[in-house]
């Protein structure tokens, strides 16, 4: 008995969708609609047509395609996965590899690379690209007469050393003899753009040189699957945020603590939103009244002058409060102000890095304008000096099976004194002081793909955190009493004083005593007349520490990179010394290749 076609279909319009496939793309989508109907029926969406792109046979590609990212949050590999799905559409076959496992020995053999990395902290490699970072820089690097490559940079602007290592990258393949296929591209925190064009202009550059003139059109779903099938998905961007309601506002810090911390609930309700322990909730701040105004004053414009901004046209008040950064001084911002206001000094400034950077560290846009004024300085010509107004990123506090359709953050509040003006933290204060419960903030998820639980169930972890560094380790023990997780969870937590900082105290003692927590050991530094830190903590129960590590343990690290990033890194470093009879060079290697393994993971700031 033939089957019934349900309501709606015909199979003439079945026959016409499917004009054209191949037996093997039938088969193949044959195959997927039958996986679709045995697991719950889940629709169609748009993010699997490079699936079907790679079932297809594409035009026989004349050379190798390597793309390498070397990435700290995932980011890279994002990037990358996107360029071999765009690749497969050009007829091209791409080979996406992680810097952190890619054989030195292979780049010699390579024909076309394109590189994708990161910097981290002060412009040094993230950990997955330091070993091929030190074979091109070290007397092993092989002469690379026949690679053509590019490399597209990600970086942070508010960093003095921006982009570094895909600088250094770029130039060194070049002195090794590699031939660029499309100048570097360094992008900033907003990185979508630049990333999409980049990849868009060195494909067409390879399959201009590569493929056929004529290379036959790949199917996709779009264009075999009826469009009533394909389920849209709601991105949400910096470009398109949810509005999310805040239902609690918490000041965590008892009466007299020196900090200002808040806890955050917001709404999820029915954006589709979801995040796993170790993502990020970004947030569109705005930027405060007060400082908008003394902005104004400083530069000596009228607060209605119309400027424009991308397609919108504003006034110069609305531009600075919700489109320009005002509270961070970079360096291209400098760059571009030195042009309408030629001072010696500026210039002076701009070309001794080791002056620059104590200079724009604690200093805003109007210390800046107040310092060098200019003649010269246009509504316009203000707007298109500043640098956009990015978002601020939160280590998200919740878990989704504790919390459904809720995310929570643990916000400290910025206030600092500098150049004689009281200073704020643009969202730090957004959130603390110009909204309340009821009112709704623009955010966004950014998944962070390497600050995650480890998948075995069983597997202990060790967290360290200090400060709003607690917060994705609230997020990481809710997740694992949720699942059930078998393995053992130790917290070592921060703060100045236990009687008014101890964050989330009573949770953590929950925790404790219903076995979601196995171990917590607290240092409260000002406790006592000597100051006593995490890391100190970690040097007490050294035998307990490599213990774990020598279990399989995951060690997680969350907070200030100056203040605990390296102290922690440190510590364990004696600590495996003393545990393990290393010697400091032993020890330092052994805890890089627990970096390495991703078995230690840093979400430091």
């Amino acid at each position: 008995m033939l089957p019934t076609l349900p309501a709606g279909f015909d199979e003439a319009a079945l026959q016409q969708l499917t004009a054209g496939l191949s037996p093997q793309q039938l088969v193949w989508l044959s195959g997927y609609f039958y996986g679709q109907a045995t697991n719950a029926g889940s629709g169609v969406t748009a993010a699997l047509a490079p699936a079907l792109v790679a079932a297809a046979p594409a035009a026989k590609p004349v050379e190798k395609l390597t793309i390498l990212y070397g990435s700290h949050t995932g980011n890279g590999k994002k990037i990358a996965e996107q360029a071999a799905a765009a690749a497969a559409t050009r007829g091209l076959t791409a080979e996406v590899r992680d810097m952190n496992d890619y054989p030195t020995r292979q780049l010699a053999q390579e024909q076309n690379l394109l590189v994708i990395v990161s910097t981290h902290g002060e412009g040094e490699p993230p950990i997955a690209a330091e070993d091929l970072y030190s074979f091109i820089n070290g007397p092993r690097a092989p002469k690379l007469p026949n690679l053509r490559y590019s490399v597209l940079a990600l970086g942070d602007k508010s960093y003095l050393h921006y982009c570094q290592t895909g600088k250094e990258f770029d130039q060194r393949l070049a002195e090794l003899g590699g031939t660029r296929l499309l100048d570097r591209v360094d992008a900033d925190v907003a990185y979508k753009a630049p990333a999409a064009q980049w990849v868009e202009a060195v494909l067409e550059k390879i399959a201009g040189a590569a493929a056929p003139a004529t290379p036959a059109p790949t199917p996709t779903l779009a264009s075999v699957v009826p469009a009533t099938l394909v389920a849209p998905v709601a991105e949400y961007t910096h470009a398109n945020p949810w509005k999310a309601r805040i239902l609690e506002s918490i000041q965590l810090n008892g009466r007299g603590s020196d900090k200002e911390t808040y806890h955050l609930e917001l709404d999820l309700a029915g954006a589709g939103l979801h995040y796993a322990p170790g993502d990020a909730l970004a947030v569109v701040p705005v930027n405060q009244h007060p400082l908008v105004e003394e902005v104004l004053r400083a530069a000596r414009l009228s607060d209605t002058s119309p400027v424009q901004v991308g397609d919108e046209s504003l006034p110069l008040a609305a531009a600075l409060a919700g489109r320009r950064e005002l509270t961070v001084l970079t360096r291209d911002v400098l760059e571009r102000y030195v042009v309408l206001a030629p001072h010696a000094e500026l210039h002076s400034l701009l070309a001794d890095t080791a002056r620059l950077q104590p200079y724009l560290y604690g200093r805003d846009v109007a210390d800046l304008l107040t310092e060098f004024p200019s003649d010269q300085l246009t509504a316009q010509a203000l707007a298109d000096t500043l640098r956009p107004l990015p978002t601020r990123a939160y280590s998200i506090a919740s878990s989704l099976l504790a919390h459904p359709e809720e995310v929570h953050l643990t916000v400290g509040a910025v206030r600092y004194e500098a150049f004689g003006r009281r200073k704020h933290g643009v969202c730090s204060s957004f959130l603390a002081d110009r909204v309340a419960v009821g009112d709704e903030v623009r955010v966004f998820v950014e998944h962070n793909e390497y600050f995650k639980l480890p998948q075995a169930a069983g597997t202990d972890v060790i967290m360290i955190g200090a400060g709003t560094g607690i917060a994705p380790f609230r997020a990481f023990v809710e997740e694992r009493v949720e699942l059930g997780a078998t393995g053992r969870n130790w917290l070592l937590f921060g703060n100045p004083h236990f009687t008014t900082d101890f964050l989330y105290q009573a949770e953590w003692q929950q925790h404790l005593k219903r076995g979601g927590l196995a171990r917590l050991d607290v240092a409260f530094s000002r406790d006592q007349a000597e100051k006593v830190y995490v890391q100190d903590r970690l040097l007490e129960n050294s035998r307990d520490v490599f213990g774990w590590l020598e279990n399989g343990a995951q060690l997680y690290v969350c907070g200030d990179k100056n203040r605990l990033g390296g102290a922690v890194q440190t510590a364990l470093t004696q600590v495996v010394q003393k545990e393990a009879g290393f010697s400091v060079e032993e020890a330092a290697a052994y805890v890089k290749n627990l970096k390495k393994q991703r078995r230690y993971l840093e979400d430091v700031y």
